[in-house]
């Protein structure tokens, strides 16, 4: 029985290590923090190949999409899975019309609405300018209580036989002959292991770098706003113009918007008083009738990993055995997956041909 590191408890890391502890792996999660609560508990958590290009990646990201149901019906329940579609507003007509030609082509559920119908049928809270305004509507698409997913795998990991190492760094990583041999948690001890896998998001750069492997990411920074309403005045997905809001849980949304991103500069931290933030509910009140009592309850910026060419980075490290990287953009659509490919060519010593495109190499 082989021993497995997973450095990171995210969704992607929390994946890996309930896929490799239910195929017979000895595995032993690692995070600094608790389980969902780095970039995963700060994302948008939009489970989507929408616009996902080019071709190869698209396919990664809707077979993502699937999974995540396929894992609900595997579990018997997914209470952190919730359908209902995404409709998208846009200022830019012609590029939805090019985005929904192109998806349809690709045979992805897209369609067309009428604002008029929209609101008759889905969502009447939305103020349209005209009842004849085009509105794309994705059934497929769904938001994911990211961190109730992540701590769920974790959990059932545990009951697997996984252990955890949570709120400790990881110290060093030691190869010999060529492979990974054990993982340095400092005063936490040494662990001998065979294999460890970086599904560190963001600081993947930082363990890859413990191996002297130079993995290029180029992060980027979201600013989501939590507010607090009762009944929440949508009851899925949707895109206007100057917001993103989608429901949060009983009684509460979450606003987005990447315009709002562009103004973040380098900051990590942010007050439920900023400009930024208030800027945001005020355009969710110009957008979705119902909000005249909404409070802000909570503002953060979360940090997404992108390897620098915008695609996943998965699979084993060819100059390095043992050593296997799970570092992607849209980490939530794509983690139950890449968890499931990515344990299986562990525990199988087999590649995955899906992954081929992804391969860690193509940055040596």
């Amino acid at each position: 029985m082989q021993t497995v590191a997973v450095i990171g408890a995210g969704v992607v890391g929390a994946s890996v290590a309930f896929r490799l502890a239910q195929a017979g792996a000895r595995v032993i999660v690692i995070d600094r923090g608790q389980p969902g609560q780095g970039t995963t508990g700060s994302s948008f958590a939009w489970a989507n190949s929408n616009q996902k290009t080019p071709r190869d990646y698209f396919e990664l990201n809707a077979a993502g999409l699937r999974e995540h149901r396929s894992l609900r019906d595997e579990l018997g329940g997914a209470p952190w899975l919730h359908e209902g579609g995404n409709l998208v507003w846009s200022a830019d007509e012609a590029e939805l019309e090019a985005r929904v030609t192109r998806l349809t082509e690709w045979h992805y559920a897209a369609e067309w609405w009428s604002a008029e119908r929209c609101i008759g049928s889905l969502e009447s809270k939305i103020r349209f300018p005209d009842p004849s305004t085009r509105i794309a509507f994705f059934p497929d698409e769904c938001w994911v209580d990211a961190p109730l997913l992540a701590t769920s795998l974790i959990e059932r990991a545990r009951q697997l036989g996984a252990a955890t190492q949570l709120g400790v760094p990881l110290q060093a990583v030691e190869i010999a002959a060529g492979r990974v041999t054990a993982v340095d948690l400092g005063q936490h001890g040494r662990i001998a292991v065979d294999t460890l896998v970086n599904a560190a998001g963001p600081g993947a750069g930082e363990v890859a770098a413990l191996i002297e492997r130079t993995l290029p990411l180029a992060p980027t920074t979201g600013l989501l706003v939590r507010v607090a309403i009762a009944p929440a005045p949508i009851s899925r997905i949707v895109h206007t113009p100057q917001v993103n809001i989608r429901p949060d849980g009983a009684g509460y949304i979450l606003l987005h918007h990447e315009s709002i991103d562009e103004e973040l500069g380098d900051r990590t931290r942010i007050n439920t008083n900023d400009p930024l933030v208030i800027e945001l509910l005020t355009r969710a009140r110009q957008a979705i009738s119902g909000l005249d009592d909404a409070e802000i309850v909570g503002a953060r910026i979360g940090t997404r990993s992108y390897p620098c060419d915008g695609r996943s980075c998965v699979g084993a490290l060819s100059t390095i055995d043992g050593y296997y990287e799970a570092v992607t953009h849209s980490g939530v659509t794509l983690g139950p997956l890449l968890g499931r490919l990515l344990a299986s060519e562990i525990v199988n010593n087999q590649p995955e041909p899906v992954l081929a495109p992804f391969r860690p190499d193509r940055f040596s």
